[in-house]
């Protein structure tokens, strides 16, 4: 089995204790987060002041959804509306961020491996979608959202996607 590469810096908590001005300053020059490993798991993310403040303001200046951008098939209007809450078209997303919500909703994972965006991205810029299946069928019926969108080229993060549309269809 061949071993991936994480597209996302990385440090030891033993490191984060010796200089965490180290640490920032990683994540300064990547322009992203750090991942912090205790032990060989995630014990928690840093990053910079500014970088947290650009979260918190993206997160802020999300716009509304308009009703015709979520597109759904009949019988399907519950996760319209848990869609519409978790995400904002126009509004540039990590597909890492992406991915998470499309979970929580109850979608399978498109991540292939730790931080395994690439795929995703991959995806999107040879088909202009990225495609999760539901869990669960649902009325005996698979259930898939096409995400459509476009790499966001404005951004200094490789993993970064505009939604423009996102459908929901029975297979």
């Amino acid at each position: 089995m061949e071993l991936k590469k994480l597209e996302v810096p990385t440090t030891s908590i033993t490191e984060v204790k010796k200089s965490p001005m180290d640490v920032f300053n990683q994540a300064r020059e990547a322009g992203t987060a750090v991942y912090v490993f205790n032990r060989e798991k995630v014990a928690g993310v840093m990053l910079t002041q500014k970088q947290y403040e650009n979260l918190l303001q993206e997160l802020h200046n999300r716009p509304e959804v308009a009703e015709d951008e979520l597109q759904t098939a009949d019988g399907l209007e519950e996760f319209l509306g848990k869609m519409r809450n978790a995400l904002i078209t126009g509004a540039a997303i990590s597909a890492k961020n992406l991915d998470e919500r499309m979970v929580a909703l109850g979608f399978i994972t498109r991540k292939t491996g730790f931080g395994g965006v690439v795929d995703m991205i991959s995806e999107l810029k040879e088909s202009g979608k990225i495609v999760y299946q539901l869990r669960k069928k649902h009325e005996g019926k698979t259930i898939v959202a096409e995400v459509i969108g476009e790499q966001d080229i404005t951004s200094s993060l490789f993993d970064k996607l505009i939604i423009k549309k996102i459908y929901l269809k029975e297979s």
